[in-house]
């Protein structure tokens, strides 16, 4: 049985259709280019990214998010390829991708480690790692985000992960979302946008 698959099996889309707010500003800080989204739901992250102008692929553990993210990219008159991957066995390229976005994917420890690492050799030098995920303290908040402990981030275990990156942006803080039924009110997240060294795509070495 996957949880996941049966929570998005709904005519609604149950984070909404528009894009995550955090997603919205680091997009304006990043060169268009190939684009990876995991752990990507419905697609309204995906979808926004492929309106602009970037080349997206969305990977999702749940088939129904899949196809609600196809019936989404329609709607807004743009392409994006889907691919249905487990995380705890995907099987990540080298140098693919000029942007991972991952918000709020939440794993296991081993599952999140390996995903890490995952994101670090699948990027392209000049690539950027872009995130929002809950901290341990939005166990305190009562709105999205696992009950579980283990399952929620430790902000200064996700900056050590990332040390031989740039660090374009680390916010820990409250926030406020409306992101669907699940997704709305006030939460406490870690933000990141971290560059891994090398050639940038306009040439620039640093």
């Amino acid at each position: 049985m996957n949880p996941w698959h049966e929570r998005f099996d709904t005519e609604e889309y149950v984070y909404g259709k528009e894009p995550n707010q955090f997603v919205i500003e680091a997009a304006k800080q990043i060169p268009r280019g190939k684009v990876l989204c995991i752990a990507e739901g419905e697609g309204r992250n995906a979808v926004y990214l492929a309106t602009l102008g970037f080349d997206v692929t969305a990977w999702d553990y749940a088939e129904s998010g899949l196809e609600k993210t196809q019936r989404l990219a329609a709607e807004k008159g743009v392409a994006v390829k889907t691919e249905l991957h487990d995380l705890a066995d995907v099987e990540w390229g080298f140098e693919q991708w000029d942007a991972i976005v991952h918000v709020f994917g939440h794993f296991p420890e081993k599952v999140m480690k390996r995903t890490i690492e995952g994101i670090q050799h699948s990027l392209r030098p000049g690539g950027f790692y872009i995130s929002e995920l809950y901290t341990k303290d939005q166990l305190r908040y009562g709105i999205g985000g696992p009950r579980d402990e283990a399952l929620l981030v430790n902000p200064v275990n996700l900056l050590h992960s990332f040390q031989s990156h740039f660090i374009e942006h680390f916010y820990i803080g409250e926030v406020y979302r409306e992101e669907g039924q699940l997704h709305t009110g006030k939460a406490h997240v870690v933000q990141c946008i971290f560059r891994k060294e090398g050639e940038t795509q306009n040439g620039r070495t640093e």
